[in-house]
């Protein structure tokens, strides 16, 4: 007897039910593991593979677009399987993935250098089509472990709501957002300043193995359904809301504009300083921290707070565009960011429905992110000459704002009397008026962002509202009716942003966009063009008869104009030169040809090619050569490596690399692997290496002293402040042998970067930004 009532006490132990803090602990746990995971492989394999299309920062926009496409994959499959199947059913289904994952996840750790790191078997030398390849390329290696990773967050809610948890189901969405945020901010501060791509890419391998054992506790618990939690322990669920038509489109259109806003942003912050994982983490870590609030508690999102200081953004932001200053204007775009999607997701928040609907509501804000990047990534390059993606994406973040607001009758857009608004309506214009009367360039700036008819039409808005609520009602008029006029006025205001935005520049002569960037060419006030990719000067071109006079950072008086006039082979026996350019830009170099010289170009930008050397050439430098020019197109690194594996070296005298004078510096350009290259394409006997380092936002003098430590070479730096039509220049100069830097008037001079870092060595698997920004 005693024997038997143990085992039945053990019985009743083992069958007693876990608490429901438990079971919230484990499934925040792996929904905190999966989001985590989830951005990790994001940065990882991006910049693995973001050396082999030219450190483009389209190839993190492309990213994006092709995750957030899984993503919403993942939510669909999610919302089927949360429908259509049982319990058991789901658990069995889903199971089945995790372990299909696991295993091609082990696979792929066989053949690759890690699982999501591929072989440099899969690189592309020039691509037609670079978003297609990245795209295979990001399917390929983390495809199911990040689809199987995507379906962790609703689905996890789904299961836990029917465990009992539905008070607390929404903050499971905000504990994974975290996961998301610390995922993204370990990597450039933690991980990629210490561990190699591999290594971070087996640690990453590691988790997942811990991810899909959580998962796995979780779908089996799912088979359970909500019967096995203790009652005491469930809380009831918020009021039922009311999910129209028009609230679910709103749960779309919200998403996509946040969504798009961060990608636009993203593309102008890298464009502006480079394409690195920390550009890339910053805003994607805004735009996940106010996932993180609004989602936490309605208390973080507060409309008095967040809607004028939207309104401020906005208006600074435009005159920062109008007056060129770029350093503020790089400083309020992030802070602009964050408080657009701090309105895009509290106002989402207002919308959600009761946890019974939760994954019809994670599929529409999956449906609007992938749209998002849809536009950013495909559409907006192929309509758009410029980022006219951004400044529209704030108007629509605008017209969602007011659209909100519209349909919340507990807004201050109804709360509000009729003279206050009124009040600061014509105050507003009337102190801008007195303003721009006293202050010059106010008024050339209030002209510019058209701020007089832009306040008449949100003025109008406003008082349309007041009016409707104080002196007929809200119940008297069509809110169908009203709300065609409102949209109608709201589509006015979003026709005048983009025109504003989209409408020619002054002095523009040409203008184009693609994978790799914007390019602009101006008509010169003195005779002439220029060429800008960006907000940077890539070479410029007089009219004739000077148009053979090298210009901008190539003058006569240049590092590089008096290394070609002088170099010890002119006077040689045949005084023929060869030399290699990376980065063709205007073709400037191409001036200081002389007949039997060999020039050869890489050039990864099929447009600047057409420009410079194409059939009819804005750019003339190249074609008025007395020199041999030659033009290759792709990335430079992989194309000398190439001819290189192939025999084919090019024994230049001098291997100019002028991929960073720009903000967007390839970092795989500077690698001790891409030198190794470089030093075999260049002469033995008196090669020499020029390297044009006039960068506004990183010191790379560092990293080219970390070089020559570690190839045992020879460095000289030059600097030199000139006038027009020339331009200040940094050119640093690297040879084998400490003679072949003494050139006629090559007289080293000091930098005017001061040397704070101590030299560092960067390498394909390692390479640190944060130490290197001023």
């Amino acid at each position: 007897m005693p024997s038997i009532s143990v085992a039945t006490q053990q019985n009743s132990s083992e069958s007693k039910p876990l608490p429901l803090r438990t079971v919230a602990l484990i499934f925040a746990f792996t929904s905190f593991l999966s989001a985590f995971l989830l951005f990790q492989v994001q940065l990882i394999v991006s910049k693995h593979i973001l050396p082999w299309f030219g450190g483009s920062a389209a190839v993190w926009t492309t990213s994006m677009l092709v995750f957030q496409s899984l993503l919403l994959v993942g939510y669909v499959y999610s919302h089927l399987v949360s429908e259509r199947l049982s319990p058991r059913s789901q658990s069995n289904l889903h199971l089945g993935v995790l372990a299909a994952a696991f295993v091609l996840v082990l696979a792929l750790s066989l053949l690759w250098p890690s699982a999501i790191t591929p072989g440099a078997g899969w690189k592309t030398l020039s691509s037609t089509s670079p978003v297609r390849d990245v795209a295979v390329i990001l399917l390929l290696a983390a495809g199911l472990p990040f689809f199987v990773l995507s379906t962790t967050g609703p689905l996890l809610q789904h299961w836990f709501s029917r465990q009992g948890g539905d008070a607390r189901t929404y903050r499971l969405y905000s504990v994974s957002n975290l996961g998301s945020l610390l995922g993204l901010l370990t990597f450039p501060f933690l991980l990629e300043p210490t561990l190699r791509m591999p290594t971070q890419g087996r640690l990453w391998t590691v988790l997942f193995a811990a991810f899909v054992a959580g998962s796995t506790w979780c779908a089996w618990r799912a088979r359970h359904g909500n019967g096995a939690v203790a009652p005491q322990a469930v809380a009831p669920d918020s009021a039922q809301r009311q999910t129209t038509v028009t609230v679910r489109v709103l749960w779309f259109l919200l998403a996509t504009c946040a969504s798009a806003q961060l990608l636009a942003t993203t593309n102008l912050l890298c464009q502006e300083i480079m394409s690195i994982p920390l550009l890339w983490v910053l805003p994607l870590s805004l735009y996940l921290l106010s996932f993180i609030l609004c989602f936490d508690h309605p208390r973080w999102y507060r409309r008095e707070i967040f809607h004028p200081l939207f309104a401020l953004l906005l208006f600074a932001l435009c005159g920062t565009i109008h007056f060129a200053l770029r350093t503020p204007n790089v400083v309020i775009m992030p802070i602009l960011l964050f408080v657009a999607c701090m309105i895009c997701h509290g106002e989402l928040v207002r919308l959600k429905p009761a946890v019974q609907r939760l994954t019809s509501f994670y599929l529409a804000v999956a449906a609007g992110g992938a749209l998002g990047g849809i536009f950013v990534a495909i559409i907006a390059p192929r309509i758009f000459r410029y980022f006219t993606e951004f400044q529209l994406s704030l108007a629509a973040s605008v017209v969602l704002l007011l659209w909100c607001l519209f349909l919340d009758k507990s807004s201050w857009f109804y709360r509000m009397g009729f003279w206050l608004p009124a009040g600061v309506a014509v105050g507003s214009i009337a102190a801008a008026f007195i303003a721009g009367t006293l202050i010059p360039s106010l008024a050339k700036l209030l002209v510019y962002v058209r701020f007089y008819p832009l306040a008449l039409l949100l003025g109008t808005l406003v008082l349309i509202g007041a009016y409707m609520q104080r002196v007929t009602g809200a119940e008297r008029i069509s809110r169908f009716r009203a709300g065609q006029v409102l949209v109608l006025l709201l589509a006015v205001l979003s026709l005048v942003v983009l025109y504003q935005t989209a409408r020619p520049e002054s002095g523009l002569y040409w203008g184009k966009r693609n994978f790799y960037g914007a390019l602009r060419v101006y008509e010169l006030a003195q005779g002439g063009k220029a060429l800008f990719h960006g907000q940077t000067l890539h070479g410029a071109q007089l009219n004739p008869p000077n148009n053979r006079l090298p210009m901008a950072y190539y003058g006569p008086n240049s590092g590089i104009g008096i290394l070609l006039q002088n170099h010890p082979g002119r006077s040689s026996g045949s005084g023929r030169l060869r030399i290699g350019i990376v980065g063709l830009g205007a073709g400037t170099l191409a001036a200081y040809g002389s007949p039997g010289d060999y020039f050869r170009c890489y050039e990864i930008n099929p447009d600047v090619i057409d420009l410079s050397a194409g059939a009819q050439p804005v750019f003339t430098y190249v074609r008025d050569s007395q020199a041999e020019v030659e033009t290759e197109l792709g990335d430079a690194r992989l194309l000398l490596e190439r001819e290189a594996a192939g025999g084919a070296t090019q024994n230049f005298d001098v291997l100019v690399l002028d991929a960073f004078s720009g903000d967007a510096v390839p970092v795989h350009l500077l690698t001790t692997e891409a030198f190794d290259t470089y030093w075999k394409h260049v002469n033995p006997e008196h090669g020499i290496i020029a390297i044009h380092v006039s960068s506004r936002h990183i010191n790379l003098m560092p990293v080219l002293e970390g070089i020559a430590e570690h190839d045992h070479a020879t460095m000289l730096a030059r600097f030199v402040e000139d006038g027009y039509p020339f331009l200040d220049n940094l050119w640093v100069f690297l040879a084998r042998h400490p003679e072949d830097l003494q050139v006629r008037g090559l007289l080293p001079n000091p930098s005017p970067i001061p040397n704070t870092v101590p030299p560092r060595v960067w390498t394909d698997d390692y390479s640190d930004i944060l130490r290197l920004l001023y």
